[in-house]
C-alpha cells in the first residue's frame, strides 16, 4: 500500500481528469456575475439563471490536466523542480505559497470551447444578460475542473502523510503571467483542448492553470494560507 501512494506521487507522467459532471454552484456563478456576497439577484434574474446556467451546463466539457513533479529548489522568489532530465524554473512569491513543498503539480483545467461558443453567439444575438451568465458558468465549470484536481490529491496524499497547499497561478499574487511559458512546458496543454498564445493567455479563455504544492500535512498547517497574511484584502481571489 505504502509502494502504491509512493508511486503516485513519483510518477511524472501527464494525469487526466475527464467526465466532470460536477451540478454547478449557483453561488459561484452569482459571485462571477459580481454579485456581493450579501445580495440576490432579483425574481426575474433568478429566472435568466435558470435557463441559462443549464444550457451552459449542457454545452460545457470540463476537464483537467495534472503531473506531479519533485522540488529541487526553492526559495520565497523562485521554485525549481526536476523534469527528467530537464530543470525547470518559475519566479514569484513562491515562498510564501508553496514554500513547505516537497513535489509541485503542474495543471491545467478547463470549461471547454463550448461554453465560449455559446456566449459568442448570444452576444451577436444582442443578449448580453444571456451570455454574462453563460460566461460566468464557463468560469465556474473551468473552477469545478480544478477543484477535481485538488480533490484527487487530498484524497491520495492524505493516507502518504501529506496534504496539497492552494494553488497558485501565474498573473496572480506576485506571480508573472509570462511564467505561463514555463508551466506550459511541462506538458502539452493541448491535450485537453486548451493552447497557450504568444500573449500568454490561454484558449478556450474559461481555463485555468497554476501550481499546487505538496508537503508534510503539519508543515503545510503551520505554514497555513498566504491569504490571511496578504494585505490586498478586497482580492477577488481571497480564499
Amino acid at each position: 500500500m505504502i509502494s502504491q501512494q509512493l508511486d503516485f506521487f513519483l510518477d511524472s507522467s501527464a494525469r487526466f481528469i475527464r467526465d466532470i459532471d460536477t451540478p454547478v454552484n449557483r453561488s459561484e456563478v452569482i459571485r462571477y456575475l459580481g454579485y456581493p456576497p450579501d445580495v440576490s439577484p432579483s425574481p426575474q434574474f433568478q429566472e435568466a439563471l435558470d435557463t441559462w446556467v443549464e444550457k451552459a451546463k449542457n454545452r460545457a466539457t470540463p476537464r483537467a490536466s495534472f503531473r506531479i513533479l519533485p522540488v529541487t529548489e526553492i526559495n520565497k522568489r523562485s521554485l525549481q523542480i526536476q523534469l527528467e532530465q530537464k530543470k525547470i524554473s518559475f519566479k514569484g512569491a513562491i515562498g510564501e505559497f508553496l514554500g513547505p513543498s516537497q513535489f509541485i503539480v503542474a495543471f491545467v483545467a478547463t470549461a471547454g470551447v463550448g461554453v465560449e461558443n455559446l456566449a459568442s453567439q448570444l452576444m451577436k444575438q444582442g443578449d448580453d444578460l444571456a451570455a454574462m451568465i453563460v460566461n460566468a458558468v464557463g468560469a465556474e465549470r473551468a473552477e469545478a475542473a480544478e477543484a477535481k484536481v485538488m480533490e484527487q490529491l487530498r484524497a491520495e496524499s492524505k493516507p502518504a502523510g501529506l496534504a496539497p497547499t492552494l494553488p497558485y497561478s501565474p498573473g496572480y499574487c506576485g506571480m508573472d503571467l509570462t511564467e505561463q511559458q514555463a508551466l506550459f512546458s511541462l506538458f502539452e496543454g493541448e491535450q485537453i483542448g486548451v493552447t497557450l498564445s504568444s500573449s500568454c493567455l490561454m484558449f478556450p479563455i474559461k481555463s485555468v492553470s497554476g501550481l499546487i504544492g505538496l508537503g508534510a500535512s503539519s508543515d503545510i498547517v503551520i505554514n497555513g494560507s498566504p491569504c490571511d497574511r496578504c494585505k490586498m484584502k478586497t482580492c477577488a481571489m481571497r480564499r
